[in-house]
């Protein structure tokens, strides 16, 4: 009894030793110098002037949508290009630094290795994320805090009352922070997360980091599209029942990374609820772990 409890309190240590080398060992290559690069890019959108053709009444809005676009496109953009770069650089480097040889003699199952290196990206991912919204909430704020004084200020000099204000200033505090774009993120998280493990299943039969970071994007590629992609198929059949089973047996080898794509919707006001958020989160665990599992698999008859 005390042999079994012993083994299951060492597997999420052998886990988050894992996890911690690698965050490390990413750390190390400098990627701080890509929030720096959107801090920079994000503070040069408080000086873009704007037309004047687009009005007083709105211009404000404009603003914080631009701001909140730029900053959400930053935050996918890296994290699509880390989950799929990182991942696929883990393993060979490992193993040509001998770093895989001196892990793998020692009792440490592959999928404790594994799940190790997946926590580690995807920790440090979000932690980079989590830097930006940071940023972003933080300068959306003053920055709507400063659209709504000269709103007012401007619309009292035309002549308005305090009643006519009102649906304005409502338009530019709907536009600002609230918690709908940052259910969003978190969905942009998750989409993450399965990336990196379907990447990290990808380089454990691929031969090398270029051939597993191009099937990953095609994969992610064929993710996003997956309804397109039937429909163009099963044009003229319309949604039959072979075509749902076919799409679903399909979507357990690709995940329809689709279905994690809200944050620009959630951003312009699309309502995303607490309930669709938890159903994504199921579908992303469920997801991160049949990855795992098969990449263990995998691993296991690997030769290095």
């Amino acid at each position: 009894m005390s042999g079994l409890v012993t083994a299951v309190l060492s597997k999420p240590a052998r886990i988050g030793a894992v996890a911690g080398a690698t965050l490390t060992q990413l750390v190390r290559m400098k990627l701080f110098l890509v929030p720096a690069a959107f801090a920079v890019l994000v503070l040069a959108l408080q000086f873009i002037p704007y037309q004047d053709g687009i009005g007083i009444e709105f211009q404000g809005v404009a603003q914080l949508e631009l701001l909140k676009d730029v900053a959400l496109g930053c935050m996918q953009v890296f994290g699509l290009v880390f989950s799929i770069a990182a991942t696929a650089l883990l393993i060979p480097r490992d193993a040509e630094d001998r770093i895989l040889y001196t892990i793998l003699c020692k009792p440490v199952p592959r999928f404790d290795y594994l799940a190790g290196k997946l926590l580690g990206v995807w920790g440090l991912i979000i932690l980079m994320v989590l830097f930006m919204d940071g940023l972003m909430v933080l300068l959306v704020g003053m920055r709507e805090a400063g659209i709504a004084q000269d709103l007012t200020q401007a619309l009292a000099e035309r002549g308005y009352t305090a009643e006519e204000m009102a649906p304005y200033l409502d338009q530019v505090s709907a536009a600002g922070n609230d918690w709908n774009t940052q259910r969003g993120i978190a969905a942009m998280l998750m989409n993450f997360g399965v990336l990196t493990s379907l990447t990290l299943l990808i380089s454990c039969f691929t031969s090398g980091s270029i051939v597993s970071i191009i099937f990953s994007l095609g994969a992610y590629i064929i993710g996003m599209f997956q309804g397109n992609l039937f429909s163009i198929i099963f044009s003229g059949q319309g949604v039959t029942p072979l075509m749902q089973q076919v799409e679903t047996a399909f979507a357990v080898l690709i995940p329809n990374f689709s279905i994690f794509a809200v944050a620009d919707s959630a951003a312009a006001g699309a309502p995303l609820g607490w309930g669709l958020l938890g159903s994504l989160a199921l579908i992303a665990g469920g997801y991160m772990l049949l990855h795992l599992l098969t990449a263990a698999w995998l691993f296991q008859h690997k030769e290095f």
